[in-house]
Parts: C-alpha cells; sequence; structure tokens
C-alpha cells in the first residue's frame, strides 16, 4: 500500500516500482511483479538487481530469448555477476556445454550459493559426467561445511550412484546443522523406507513432527509412511490428528478422506467431505470422494452427475474418468464405461485400475484378446498387480486353459495371501474340477490367521454350501454377517441355503433384502425372478425382470429372460423380439439366445425366421425339450407336419413332464388325427 502511494504521488519514481516489485513476488503474485519490474528497468536502466528479477521471470515464463538479452546487460556491466552467468545458463537448457560454462562461472564467482552447484550437478549427471558431479558435491561441502543444503546435495549425488551408505551419512550430517531441517530428514525416511527398516522410519517421522510442527511437509510425512507401508488403522489415527490439530488442512482432510473410503468408513469419510465441499465446492478431488461415497451406496446414477462435474472442474482428472467407468459399469452402460476407462488411460497411461477394469469388462463382453493385451500392460506397468494377475486368470479360463489359470491366481495369492477376488477365483477353479476341500481347507488356515475377516468367513460359506454341507455354510455365514453385515453376497447365499433347505418365504425374504443392500446386483432380481417364475406369479416375476433390465440392459441373460416372459405370459411382441435380438447379437453362439429369438420370430409368424434360429439351438442342444418343442410348433406353423411330429416326440422322449409337455401332447393328437 505504502509503495502504491508512493507511485500515486510520483508515477516515476524506479525504486519504488522496483520495491512493489519485490513486494508482489513474496505476495505470490508473478504477473503483477513482471509488470513493475519492466517499469522499473524502462525508469532505470542501470537497476542491474532489477534487470536480474525480470531476467529471473521470464526464464519462468520460458521467454529464454528475452531473458537472454536482459542478463546479457548486466554481464556487459558487471561480467562478475555469479547470478547473471547462473541465469544464463538457465536460459541454454537445450545447449548442455554452454550451460554448464556458465554455471561453472556463477560457482567460482560465489561458491557459497548451494544452488549453482544443485543445477550444474544435475547438467554434469544428464550429460553422463558422475566423476563431475561427485567432485562438484564434494566442493560444495568444501567451500560450505556447515550448509545443512550442501550436505544434502552431497546425499543425492550419493543416491543417484546408489551409495545409500555415503547417502546416510551425508543426511545425518545435514539433521545434526539444522535441528528444524525438513528436507533431509524427508530424504534419510525414504532411505530408512526404502532399506526396509522401518522401525527407523517411523522414529524419524515421529521425531520430524516435533521439530517442524507446523510445516504441513512435516507433521504429514507420519501419517503418509503409515498409508504407503499399508499400515491404514495407524494412517487413520495419524490423519484424524492431524485434521484435529491442522483444521484448515485441507490436503489432510482428503487424505483421511480417501483412507476412510479405502477402510469403508463411508459415514466419517462422508462427514469430512463435505466440509471441505462447503468451504471449495468445486474441489475436483472433493468430488471424487461424494461420488465414491454414492458407489458404495449403489447410488450411481448420482455418482455418473457427480463425478461430471468433476471431469468439468478437472477435465485431466483420471481419477474422475476411472469412477465414472465404475458407476457406468454398474449402471449396465459398458460402451460408456470402456471409454471412461480409456480416457483415464490416456490421462494416465498405465493406471493400474483402469488397465484392470478396462480388461475384466472386455472379459465380460467376450472380447478375450483385448482383455489380455490390457491385463499384460498392467502387469508391465505394476509386476506385482493383484488385479491384473486375477483378470489374466479370468481370461486363461475363458479361454478353456484352466492350468493357466491356477497359476495367474496363485501369482495373486503369493503377493496378496487374503485377497477376496483371487480367492474366489481358485474356490471357482476348485468347484470346477471337484476338489472344493482344497478351498475349504486354505479358507480355515486364513481364518486362523485373520479371524476378523468377514469376506473369508463368506467364502469358506460358500464352498460349504457347494459341498451341501448346510449346517457348516449357515455357521461360516452367520459368522461373517456378525463381523461385517454389508459383506457382499451374504443375504444371496443365505437364501440359497434357505431355498435348499426348504424354506422359501425366508429364501424369498432374504433375497428382497439382497436387493436393498445391493440394488445394483442384478443377479438377486433374476434369483427371485425365477422364484417367482416357479410359484406362477408371473407379473411379479416381470416385475423384476423388467428391474434388471433397467439396471443392467447390456446383459444379455436378462434381455433373453424378460423376452420369454413378454412372449409367454403377456407383453409386446415386438419389444420382445426387440430383446431377443439384442440377447442374441450379444451371445451370438449361445442355444439359449437362439431360442429366444427363434420364438419370437415364431410369435411373429415369421415362421422362416423362426426355424433358422431354433434348428441351431436345437442341433446344439439335441436333449432339451423345451427347445425341441419350440422347434416342433414353428414346423407345424410352417406345414411340415412329419418333422413337427418327430420334434415334439423327441421333446416328451426327454422329458415326458416339461414345462409344455400338455401341449406338446396335443399338437401331436392334433397331427395323428389330420
Amino acid at each position: 500500500m505504502e509503495f502504491r502511494n508512493a507511485l500515486q504521488i510520483d508515477p516515476r519514481f524506479a525504486s519504488a516500482h522496483h520495491e512493489l516489485a519485490r513486494t508482489y513476488q513474496s505476495l505470490k503474485n508473478p504477473q503483477a511483479a513482471f509488470r513493475e519490474f519492466q517499469e522499473a528497468v524502462t525508469l532505470d536502466p542501470e537497476n542491474l538487481d532489477a534487470q536480474l528479477e525480470l531476467a529471473a521471470l521470464l526464464v519462468a515464463g520460458a521467454q529464454f530469448d528475452q531473458a537472454r538479452s536482459a542478463v546479457e546487460k548486466v554481464l556487459s556491466a558487471n561480467p562478475n555477476s555469479a547470478r547473471a552467468h547462473a541465469i544464463l545458463g538457465e536460459t541454454l537448457v537445450r545447449n548442455r556445454p554452454k550451460a554448464i560454462d556458465e554455471f561453472q562461472k556463477a560457482v567460482e564467482l560465489n561458491p557459497h550459493q548451494i544452488e549453482y552447484y544443485v543445477i550444474l550437478g544435475a547438467l554434469y549427471l544428464a550429460s553422463d559426467r558422475p566423476t563431475d558431479a561427485e567432485a562438484l558435491s564434494r566442493k560444495a561441502v568444501q567451500n560450505n561445511p556447515n550448509s545443512p543444503l550442501a550436505h544434502t546435495v552431497l546425499a543425492q549425488y550419493y543416491a543417484s550412484q546408489n551409495n545409500t551408505s555415503q547417502e546416510e551419512t551425508e543426511l545425518k550430517t545435514a539433521c545434526s546443522l539444522d535441528n528444524h531441517g525438513v528436507t533431509p530428514r524427508l530424504l534419510l525416511g525414504r532411505l530408512y523406507t526404502t532399506s526396509r527398516r522401518l522401525e527407523d522410519a517411523e522414529a524419524l517421522y515421529k521425531g520430524l513432527k516435533a521439530a517442524a510442527p507446523d510445516d504441513p511437509q512435516a507433521y504429514g510425512a507420519l501419517g503418509l509412511y503409515y498409508a504407503s507401508s499399508g499400515q491404514l488403522d495407524k494412517a487413520i489415527t495419524e490423519y484424524r490428528a492431524i485434521a484435529s490439530a491442522h483444521p484448515k488442512d485441507t490436503a489432510a482432510k482428503a487424505a483421511l478422506v480417501e483412507l476412510l473410503l479405502e477402510e469403508h468408513h463411508i459415514e466419517e469419510a462422508m462427514q469430512l467431505n463435505d466440509e471441505i465441499l462447503k468451504s471449495t465446492p468445486d474441489d475436483p478431488s472433493a468430488l471424487v470422494s461424494k461420488a465414491r461415497i454414492f458407489i458404495s451406496r449403489g447410488q450411481n446414477r448420482e455418482a455418473v452427475t457427480t463425478l461430471q462435474n468433476a471431469i468439468k472442474a478437472d477435465p485431466k482428472s483420471a481419477s474422475a474418468s476411472y469412477f465414472l467407468g465404475i458407476s457406468q459399469r454398474s449402471l449396465g452402460l459398458i460402451d460408456l464405461a470402456k471409454a471412461s476407462f480409456s480416457r483415464a488411460l490416456e490421462l494416465r497411461p498405465g493406471m493400474p485400475e483402469a488397465l484392470t477394469a478396462l480388461s475384466a469388462l472386455e472379459v465380460k463382453t467376450g472380447d478375450l484378446k483385448e482383455a489380455q493385451k490390457h491385463a499384460d500392460t498392467a502387469l508391465a506397468t505394476n509386476p506385482n498387480s493383484v488385479p491384473a494377475y486375477i483378470t489374466e486368470a479370468q481370461v486363461s479360463l475363458a479361454n478353456s486353459d484352466p492350468k493357466l489359470s491356477e497359476t495367474r491366481t496363485r501369482e495373486a495369492l503369493r503377493r496378496d495371501p487374503t485377497s477376496l477376488p483371487a480367492l474366489s477365483m481358485m474356490l471357482k477353479l476348485d468347484m470346477s474340477r471337484g476338489t472344493v476341500r482344497d478351498s475349504v481347507q486354505r479358507l480355515s488356515e486364513l481364518i486362523q490367521q485373520n479371524p476378523k475377516n468377514a469376506g473369508l468367513r463368506f467364502l469358506l460359506a460358500l464352498a460349504y454350501f457347494t459341498l451341501k454341507d448346510l449346517p457348516n455354510s449357515e455357521a461360516s455365514l452367520q459368522q461373517a454377517i456378525a463381523l461385517d453385515p454389508k459383506t457382499p453376497e451374504v443375504h444371496s447365499l443365505a437364501a440359497n441355503i434357505a431355498f435348499a433347505k426348504g424354506a422359501r418365504e425366508q429364501g424369498k425374504a432374504e433375497l428382497r433384502t439382497a436387493i436393498a443392500v445391493s440394488p445394483a446386483r442384478v443377479s438377486n432380481y433374476m434369483a427371485l425372478c425365477s422364484e417367482y417364475e416357479r410359484e406362477g406369479d408371473w407379473e411379479q416375476a416381470k416385475k423384476l425382470c423388467e428391474q434388471a433390465h433397467e439396471i443392467d440392459s447390456a446383459a444379455p441373460i436378462v434381455a433373453d429372460e424378460l423376452a420369454f416372459l413378454y412372449l409367454e405370459h403377456g407383453g409386446d411382441v415386438n419389444v420382445a423380439l426387440g430383446l431377443a435380438q439384442e440377447a442374441r447379437q450379444r451371445l451370438p453362439n449361445s442355444p439359449i439366445t437362439a431360442d429366444a429369438l427363434g420364438w419370437a420370430y415364431y410369435k411373429l409368424g415369421s415362421t422362416k425366421w423362426a426355424l433358422a434360429q431354433l434348428k441351431d439351438c436345437a442341433q446344439k442342444v439335441p436333449s432339451n425339450p423345451i427347445f425341441q418343442y419350440h422347434l416342433g410348433m414353428a414346423y407345424l406353423a410352417s406345414g411340415r407336419r412329419d418333422l413337427a411330429q418327430r420334434s415334439l416326440q423327441a421333446a416328451l422322449a426327454d422329458d415326458p413332464n416339461f414345462l409344455y409337455a400338455t401341449a406338446a401332447r396335443d399338437n401331436l393328437n392334433k397331427i395323428s388325427k389330420r
């Protein structure tokens, strides 16, 4: 304010422009600083300090030619200006030899400016001159023996050469020279962590909090260490303390929200995230976290809207595109989900989560070649990616290679022995070869080591159910529910146990609960739909199937079943045809979709098209009485009574009491009379 007042009195007061520019720099307003430096050097071309400040800002804006021009004016007046040579070196970054010459002059002229050593050392290393880089770093320490930064520079040289012993010595010296120094302690903590000296790292980060209690990097280092080393409970406790002690630290709150979401503490995460959004409604990270909360509750439409707003706020957010793909996948918008995952990969090439999510979608849609390619890329990016190994296992199984599938699954379990997707995959493999007891033993041993893991108990319940051991299955399931009532699919399995025991009403009630808990899980709707079909309650069956189709319009089995319900129990035949065509397009080799499409054509009177589809499915599965019945009826409609008679007789021979047995007999009688 005072410098502005001075300039109102005398707008040509060069020194006031210079000091105002420096003040703007302190206020982190480089644009205003640039304008004032320009005024200062225009009014007083002899002000060499202002010329250098202006040149430094031009370098920061990558305006190298203009910066070089300003620096050369200074050097013509003062050829021994170390700072001028350093700034000139920065303008010559594309001409490394000349840049090195200028920084060498800067170091010679001012051997106590450590930043010059830092840049010159980096130039030496980039030019494959490690010996010169080491000599320079030692010279920095020799000329500045009491400078923590000089010792840190030498430590970083040793780090580049993987000389951890010397790196540690120099960092410890830097720490001893500055009791409150943050940078050397952070680097030393990283060294301890990468060397697996975890107790030393933890102790150092605890001390760092006390050394610089008001520096976010310092007080946040311990929580970050806990999170990166997988100690999530400790990380949450630490970040809670930080959020309490530093309520204005939004970054710490955001980190805590992320951890809470990972550990499924949804309510606490939502409360904290709302606090962030209250102060900054367009914060992209907070919007992504809000969407994740919606996803966890099955509110995927709300998540999509929130993520679209996050992308508007930050179009380059890979996380926003990734979670948008997750929401779209849950809504059955498979093509949109693929596009969102692909966009995430454009923004963050090699993003493991996006690669594995895209690969899993391609497995689902039958594009196994692309699925394999993306899973391979995920593993190349991160050789320890458990989801990538699981996806490769799924691809191998879909390619009828169970041996390779098991190899990939075991690789996933070697990296994460309690990975529920990997254990589930192993259980699936054991089911296919009749070795489920191996999974029972494996899961039982893991539960002894992890007694509070609800997911493990659920998988054990599923394994027992496969063995038809209902008492043990029910006991394990109840233990899973007691540990975590929100464990996925517990109510679905409870329904299957109830049906197996003949308690059908209880089973239906469990499926209704499963739908309420996981409204986006289509399989629960279809299981309850099947139960109503068994009871002959076709309206309820149609209603549930319609809900399932609304959630996942791309699921061919849902579309196929809804088409049959419309064809057989009241509905628009043209809509049924569209559904059957959609299912057939997605599963072109399935006899079930061929049967649905053929029967729709039959209902519309297109017997030629009906026969083309129905012949295909009857040839593939000749023992299916419904396929034979449908084919017989299509032959009858086309006037080919002998073929109709053969198909209807085949249907009754396969199962005299199948669903349409009475109709088959009636039509055979009519054929005989004729």
